[in-house]
């Protein structure tokens, strides 16, 4: 059957650059399988890479990318899975009435269907669309780490998602089913369900929206195009849908502003350049560019750890063994989980801050000191080397992967021109405040640390660290002796460490006291040179089309009406006025919860709670959920 030619309502998004149908795609589903959907060729269609158009300073002369997912679901279908939650003050920072997170803490219960054991159920929900577990299988790895971060004064907690611990770890949770094992996303849980009840909603994947269409300044449509301009010698061929009630544009952080600017709502200056009819003059669309900043250190693990880095790797005996339990019991196979399985949120001393330098502690006499809910870093361990495993040599890894909650600096897209195959400008401003460096040096610092107190620490991948210099206390040490013969136990090579750039590392001891390693100014400075040689993005993009004042470069109200216009909302992450501390899955399914409600009250609608079911998985229990046995 056809799509019609006019709906009451139409969505633009849902995998903004014109990605595929995720339904029931093995790739999308197995949640280990994700960092196949990580790699920059012609093989992954499932994601899209913006990069900045200019070189920067800051990164030293580097541009940095950003995917961004071109698949239903958007980034739900191909992202890490960890399940986090901003803090409390994070929404009332918005200081916009309906916004709160009393206003919100229903709607952050109503979407989920969570499955750990443990929690504060007053906080959680047990009978929403979207699954929230610890995955089908814990590495001992992770333990480890527990174990390590606490004798660090990191103490273990059941839920640090509670929107107020902003120093502490857990074990990871994940946006997957524990009784299916597979990955949650958002088309599943809120597209697909529907579809399968209904037959008012109607699906057009493959194609990307160029525009929206006015009448006046009244949204009545928009217009869309084929996904890749690879016909009628490249001209745009555009198909037009007419919306009866309602657009709302859903393309995400750095989607949504070019659908607008291409429309006609932006600056008018800019849009004037492009002899592009202005509908609405908002100088904000495009602006505010927001993101969360993370290094990834590689540390090497005893051999007869858990890790994911011969299924990486393609040993294919290890593939087919893996491959085979997902076949046999999905729930409890390895792919299952994420290999994510344990995290910190962490907050500096008063020591530590004294050694961070002016610029930060101004940002955080400003933003930090009398907010104690919101942490300066996030840091939590991959089971396995995330890195191109032809670049690594054998053995067994783990990453400390940490990130940047609420960085200082900002960037912009705009578009170019209005050919919507034309690449937009982009500047995604990593790094262009001097303060976000001191919070990363000292993240780096602390996980080092953590790696160290590991029971299966065995030296540093000195390729992912900083270079620092050999002589230098803070100096890098790589693998043992002992273990590298374990690695290649016939090799006639191992031992020969050419050079003090490549130290080996000290055999395990379980009865050493490590002390903390001592940094001069020349160590950090490698560590700057580092981040800056290496910083990158969380895929946590947001801020491009603020929730805010018009008078102050906003572009939406607080029900998400486009100002200047009618009948028009935007309803993603690009709202956002100002940065959330999480894995912004949570907030970009919270947001979307929160738009629902407004666009349901101003139609008049009637609908039916909880959601449709889910397909491949039972119905929830409506109850806090007990431990599993296997």
């Amino acid at each position: 059957m056809g799509h019609p030619e006019e709906v009451d309502i139409i969505v633009a998004g849902g995998g903004p650059a014109g990605g595929a149908n995720n339904r029931d795609d093995p790739w999308v589903y197995r949640p280990g399988i994700y960092v196949r959907n990580m790699q920059q060729n012609g093989i992954n269609d499932k994601a899209t890479f913006y990069v900045d158009t200019k070189e920067s300073s800051y990164l030293r002369g580097r541009k940095s990318i950003v995917p961004c997912a071109n698949i239903l679901g958007g980034g739900s279908s191909i992202n890490f899975q960890m399940y986090t939650r901003a803090s409390a003050s994070d929404w009332d920072d918005f200081k916009t009435p309906g916004w709160t997170s009393e206003d919100l803490l229903p709607l952050m219960k109503r979407l989920e269907n969570y499955q750990k054991p443990t929690g504060k159920p007053e906080l959680h929900g047990y009978d929403g669309p979207i699954a929230i577990s610890n995955g089908g299988t814990i590495t001992a790895l992770a333990q480890d780490f527990l174990r390590a971060s606490d004798a660090l004064g990191i103490p273990y907690s059941d839920d640090i998602q509670d929107l107020t611990t902003s120093h502490g770890s857990e074990i990871w949770a994940k946006y997957i089913n524990r009784h299916t094992g597979r990955r949650s996303d958002a088309a599943t849980a809120y597209v697909h369900s529907v579809m399968d009840v209904q037959s008012n909603l109607y699906l057009r994947t493959n194609a990307k929206v160029n525009r929206v269409i006015f009448e006046g300044n009244k949204a009545v449509g928009v217009a869309y195009v084929p996904a890749r301009n690879r016909a009628n010698g490249g001209q745009v061929q555009e198909t037009i849908v007419k919306a009866r009630k309602l657009v709302v544009i859903s393309s995400g952080t750095l989607g949504t502003p070019q659908i607008l600017e291409r429309s006609g709502v932006g600056d008018a200056k800019r849009l004037q350049k492009l002899d592009i009819k202005v509908v609405s003059d908002l100088p904000g669309v495009g602006e505010e560019y927001q993101d969360h900043y993370t290094t990834l250190s590689l540390y090497r693990v005893a051999n007869e750890s858990a890790t994911t880095d011969d299924f990486l790797r393609g040993v294919k005996e290890v593939q087919k063994e893996i491959f085979a339990e997902w076949e046999v019991s999905p729930e409890k196979a390895r792919l299952s989980s994420n290999s994510i399985d344990a995290g910190f949120k962490i907050r500096p001393t008063e020591a530590e801050l004294k050694e961070m330098g002016p610029e930060f502690n101004e940002l955080w006499n400003k933003y930090f000191k009398d907010k104690p809910d919101k942490p300066v870093m996030f840091g939590s361990i991959v089971s396995g080397a995330y890195a191109d495993h032809t670049l690594l040599p054998p053995g067994k890894y783990i990453t400390m992967f940490q990130y940047l909650e609420y960085p200082a600096s900002r960037g912009n897209i705009h578009i170019k021109s209005p050919n919507p195959y034309v690449d937009p400008e982009f500047d995604s401003g990593f790094m262009n405040n001097k303060a976000d460096f001191a919070p990363i040096r000292w993240s780096y610092k602390k996980t080092r640390e953590v790696a160290r107190r590991m029971d299966a620490y065995r030296g540093e991948l000195t390729s992912h660290h900083p270079r620092f210099h050999p002589a230098s206390p803070a100096a890098c040490r790589d693998i043992d002796i002992e273990t590298a013969k374990g690695i290649l136990p016939d090799g006639l090579t191992v031992g020969i460490h050419m050079g003090t750039w490549h130290k080996p590392g000290d055999v395990y001891d379980a009865k050493k006291v490590h002390e903390d390693i001592k940094y001069s100014e020349e160590d950090d400075k490698a560590i700057d040179d580092w981040v800056a040689d290496h910083v990158e993005t969380t895929w946590h993009s947001l801020g491009t089309c603020a929730m805010k004042p018009r008078a102050e470069g906003g572009v939406v109200d607080q029900r998400l009406n486009v100002f200047g216009t009618q009948n028009l909302k935007c309803v993603d992450l690009s709202i956002c006025p100002d940065n959330l501390g999480t894995n912004t899955y949570s907030s970009a399914l919270l947001v979307g919860e929160k738009g629902a409600d407004l666009i349901i009250e101003e139609l008049g609608l009637k609908v039916k709670l909880p959601h449709a079911p889910v397909p491949h998985a039972p119905v929830p229990s409506g109850k806090p959920a007990t431990q599993l046995v296997r």
